[in-house]
């Protein structure tokens, strides 16, 4: 099964790119049309890096404006789902540098003084990802996500995250191995209850 909608066809989104770029007159209800099919999957990848539904609105209004903007330097060399997912995960990056050094600025000792003050994002228990997951190491997480959450294939997820097919292979199994790992550690503590 997979999470973008079948409407999303490689030879209409190949027409589709090509009106965008040679500036159709409907250029913008083309990318419409053409980003439509992956909003909800683009929608969960932001919040399972920022795990706040706000702030996954936020980056993925940037991404679409950004993958707009500059829709004339996609080649097509990777599908374009991969582009919009590297863009996405670029976006969320930049947004999490930009929180933590907003935090570090700001915090005054009024806030200090009020722990709980801060309004918090709400997450329901059903969004972002699996709490075995959100055990790994970053890295670990993206690549299960990219695989398992947004059906990438292992070359689609070395375009987006910019690693060889090799090395791509190499980090999905390590984050396999290690999400097994953290499940046998948690049934033996579970056993030992």
């Amino acid at each position: 099964m997979h999470s973008v909608d079948s409407t999303c066809s490689n030879n209409s989104e190949r027409e589709q790119i090509a009106k965008i770029q040679a500036e159709h007159p409907l250029a913008r209800n083309y990318f419409d049309q053409l980003v439509a099919c992956y909003l909800s999957p683009l929608h969960r990848r932001c919040m399972a890096w920022l795990g706040c539904p706000y702030d996954a609105d936020d980056v993925l209004q940037e991404t679409l404006v950004r993958s707009f903007r500059y829709i004339h330097a996609y080649r097509g060399e990777a599908a374009f789902r991969s582009w919009l997912y590297a863009i996405a995960d670029n976006q969320c990056r930049s947004y999490l540098k930009k929180r933590a050094t907003h935090a570090k600025r700001f915090v005054s000792e009024e806030t200090q003084e009020e722990p709980g003050s801060e309004e918090k994002c709400p997450v329901t228990t059903d969004e972002g990802i699996s709490q075995t997951v959100k055990s790994l190491a970053k890295p670990a997480q993206e690549i299960l996500v990219l695989r398992f959450e947004h059906d990438l294939s292992l070359e689609e997820i070395s375009n987006v995250l910019g690693l060889g097919l090799s090395a791509t292979k190499m980090r999905l199994y390590r984050a396999i191995d290690a999400a097994e790992k953290h499940v046998s550690r948690e049934e033996g503590l579970l056993a030992m209850a």
